[in-house]
């Protein structure tokens, strides 16, 4: 029973977006053949056909991208889980570990990628630092305010119980924190992808990036829109990775994510 109500849910939350998909699909091809669209924009069976014909664009360069913003996503989850708590935790930490956070989102990568490679090389260390500098800052705050959202009088019950600091981070502050991190999580996990195919512009011989800027100066319009067909599918699918955890991680709160669905 749990396991269809949860089906039901997710078909209701996911068949309308479906449902747009398709149509836009169908309008993009129907409007292509009809010669209303500009040269450089392909139809959706073009982009197919690509695909079809050369599978080795996606096998070659779909597993290095994904793999490089995975491990800069898990560099980034680790280092700013442990800083925002010790902020949290710390109160003198919280002024500079929160500039920092701010000041490293508000380099731009495209500037900072360059800069990176003469100093760490071009190869797959630039496209997972530059991963976990794109993905790091949603994940800080949102642990931040997470840890910060628990109840006052919870706090005050467990310092009457003379809880330690570790105590009242794991029995009250990460639980009350979950929806907050999870927010941040989701948010980051494309922010990975997009850094390191950003990264990858700056050289990388596989990769969807490397894929995407070899296109451009080809001038292949059908790999190009491949190459982002790719990224959009990477980056929705580390979306959905995390959302899927979340139901299954907040398990108290059932409904949740659903709640502002019609």
């Amino acid at each position: 029973m749990a396991a269809a109500g949860t089906l039901q849910r997710t078909w209701a939350a996911s068949w309308r977006p479906l449902t747009t998909l398709v149509v836009l699909i169908a309008a993009a091809e129907i409007a292509q053949r009809a010669g209303l669209l500009p040269v450089f924009v392909p139809s959706p069976g073009q982009v197919l056909a690509e695909a079809i014909q050369d599978p080795r664009l996606i096998t070659e360069n779909v597993g290095q991208t994904a793999w490089r913003a995975a491990a800069g996503y898990g560099i980034a989850a680790s280092i700013a889980i442990v800083a925002a708590s010790a902020a949290v935790l710390v109160r003198p930490l919280y002024g500079p570990v929160y500039n920092l956070g701010v000041t490293l989102h508000s380099i731009p990568i495209i500037a900072l990628a360059p800069l990176l490679a003469t100093w760490i090389g071009n190869g797959s260390q630039l496209q997972i630092a530059i991963a976990a500098l794109t993905s790091q800052f949603a994940m800080l705050v949102g642990t931040i305010q997470g840890l910060r959202a628990a109840d006052e009088r919870q706090r005050e019950l467990l310092h009457v119980l003379s809880a330690t600091r570790l105590q009242m981070l794991r029995y009250l502050l990460v639980p009350s924190a979950l929806p907050y991190l999870f927010a941040g999580l989701k948010i980051a996990a494309p922010s990975a992808v997009l850094g390191a195919i950003t990264a990858e512009w700056a050289g990388a011989d596989r990769g969807v990036g490397a894929m995407m800027l070899y296109a451009l100066f080809a001038y292949d319009p059908p790999k190009v829109w491949l190459s982002v067909v790719l990224t959009c599918l990477l980056a929705a699918s580390g979306y959905g990775l995390f959302a899927a955890i979340e139901r299954v991680a907040i398990f108290w709160e059932p409904g949740a994510t659903l709640a502002d669905q019609p």
